[in-house]
């Protein structure tokens, strides 16, 4: 069985909400999505796959990839959990799948080791972030626990609130990341940035 723990950053969307493709809008010197791929890179996560749909082809060329790779989610409209299973398919086999967003570019590596220095397969099927705020994201996923999941955007919480004892909580003391939404978002999301040291 593979011992392999792959971040699939989930960048498929169309982002109808901003009006405008979300993972190219800069925050500093770097699009949206470039801060979530970056983090995810340095993390220790075994492999890093983006997984695109939607505007695919200027995501690809306004991202810079090192150890990451592509994928295709052909079907984007179906949900995160069609863009997750495209990124699985495309890695290989893997004990767990970290789930990554590209609106959330205060996503920090640290927090992503933290996940993973963290969790035991033995006693838990699911670990994500207890912020000082609420819980949010990376959310880790082990591959045995999504056999059988529907699709949809919440599936993966629908499975931590159904599975309460098999969830593990990572505390972190910084607020839960902004995801990014509305233009009103975008502007919290720079300034916070742009404070961080």
């Amino acid at each position: 069985m593979s011992t392999a723990t792959i971040g699939v950053v989930v960048a498929a969307g169309s982002a109808t909400r901003m009006g405008e493709p979300k993972a190219l809008m800069p925050i500093g010197r770097r699009p949206m999505l470039q801060w979530v791929v970056d983090a995810a890179e340095a993390s220790s996560l075994s492999r890093v796959v983006v997984v695109t749909g939607h505007g695919e082809e200027a995501i690809r060329q306004g991202i810079q990839l090192n150890r990451a790779e592509w994928a295709h989610n052909p079907e984007p409209e179906r949900g995160t959990m069609s863009s997750l299973r495209a990124g699985l398919e495309a890695m290989g086999p893997a004990r767990a799948v970290v789930k990554l967003v590209s609106d959330q570019p205060e996503i920090r590596t640290s927090v992503i080791d933290a996940l993973l220095l963290a969790w035991n397969p033995d006693h838990y099927d699911t670990a994500l972030v207890a912020y000082t705020d609420g819980d949010g994201h990376p959310l880790l996923v082990a591959t045995e626990a999504l056999t059988g999941l529907g699709e949809g955007d919440r599936r993966l919480w629908r499975l931590i609130e159904e599975r309460p004892d098999r969830v593990l909580r990572v505390t972190s003391n910084q607020p839960r990341p902004v995801d990014v939404n509305t233009p009103e978002d975008y502007r919290a999301v720079i300034d916070r940035l742009s404070a961080r040291p």
